[in-house]
């Protein structure tokens, strides 16, 4: 969505509600980092303050994962698996509405809910984050440095995901350092992420239409973050660094295949992934087409965090898939190609259903059976 000027602002930071009738709202600030540590391991770490009007609540999230994974191709099956670490740790802290505070300062604003989650949001586009869960198991000290300008999908005029789904926020990349504590161990770790504003009247995952994605990639040289409703809209954000240029599209795209002219997403080498029980993409394709050329990366899959409000797999199964490698290549309007460094990033998912369990049982066991097999969809 491009914003007449796109400059984040403390009130931007600190908004805590919207002008419509409020029948669902919620507020966040979360934040989903892909870094490495100085034990040579890659963390996959994520967090949100949620504020729920309609439960009178609000949430805490704090999550990590931690490793590479790969995927399977099961023995006299068309299927393949995907066999991932997995989520380290997730918590979740439910408090009385009323526990986030929000404090105004002069060149910041402090946003704070009980001791688990803090997180000053600086006017240079800058968040510093203090994490914890006050058991000695996860306690983080990091800071988000942003680029450039995020991807808006809303701020004085909302964005209608749906008919009734009226959000204002945006996502917005950057570069990640800090340390990080898992039972007492002291990890500096470095990276990138992308972090969320976000403010809803009202949200039904059923009405998103099978399949969602929103995530980032960043290099050394450019970082993106993106949005793609199947049936939905979608949209972009491609900050290129080393010339301060700034790319979004007009207006809200159409989902899907429906419209490819500026935005692409295609996925490769789809596997089972038992907890979050169904298929998800080992690669990611993206082509982004710009005013001065074509933005183009392809992401490898190496992990995976379930998640949403319990521990189990939700009727909306919802992932975060984490790259370990990503190539990318920007081609301006004259031909030039510039290769891009560095790649990393992570991508949400979202299904509109789970599958229905009457796919094969090689995906959900680990026994091998051998001689004629004439099981079917």
């Amino acid at each position: 969505m491009k914003i007449e000027n796109p400059k984040v602002t403390l009130s931007d930071e600190a908004r805590n509600g919207v002008k419509e009738e409020v029948r669902s709202g919620f507020l966040d600030w979360l934040m989903e980092f892909n870094v490495e540590g100085d034990d040579g391991e890659l963390y996959a770490l994520g967090g949100s303050i949620l504020s729920l009007a309609l439960e009178k609540m609000d949430l805490v999230n704090l999550c990590y994962a931690k490793g590479k994974g790969s995927v399977k191709q099961l023995r006299n099956s068309v299927y393949k698996l995907a066999k991932y670490p997995g989520t380290v740790m997730n918590k979740f802290y439910r408090n009385p509405q009323g526990t986030l505070q929000i404090e105004k300062r002069e060149h910041s604003v402090l946003v704070t809910c009980a001791e688990h989650y803090k997180v000053e949001c600086f006017d240079n586009g800058t968040w510093h984050l203090m994490l914890d869960t006050c058991d000695g198991e996860y306690k983080a000290d990091l800071y988000h440095r942003a680029h450039g300008f995020p991807l808006w999908y809303g701020r004085e005029k909302p964005s209608l995901l749906t008919q009734h789904s009226i959000t204002y926020g945006y996502n917005w990349s950057g570069d990640v350092d800090g340390t990080i504590w898992l039972n007492g161990k002291e990890i500096k770790v470095k990276g990138t992420g992308q972090r969320e504003r976000y403010v809803a009247v009202d949200s039904s995952a059923a009405e998103l239409g099978g399949w969602e994605d929103w995530g980032y990639i960043t290099f050394n040289e450019i970082h993106s973050s993106m949005y793609d409703m199947r049936l939905g809209m979608k949209d972009y954000s491609v900050y290129d660094l080393e010339n301060e240029k700034h790319y979004t599209s007009n207006g809200n795209l159409k989902g899907g295949d429906r419209d490819i002219a500026e935005m692409e997403i295609t996925h490769e080498d789809w596997a089972f992934m038992r907890e979050l029980d169904g298929f998800v993409p080992s690669y990611y394709n993206i082509k982004i087409k710009v005013e001065d050329g074509i933005y183009e990366a392809r992401a490898h899959v190496c992990n995976a965090r379930v998640w949403g409000v319990t521990f189990q797999t939700p009727d909306n199964p919802v992932a975060t898939l984490i790259f370990d490698k990503v190539e990318g290549s920007f081609t301006s309007n004259n031909g030039t190609v510039r290769t891009l460094t560095g790649g990393r990033g992570t991508m949400s998912v979202r299904q509109w259903h789970q599958y229905p369990n009457m796919l094969p049982r090689e995906l959900y066991c680990d026994d091998e059976r051998t001689g004629e097999k004439f099981e079917t969809l």
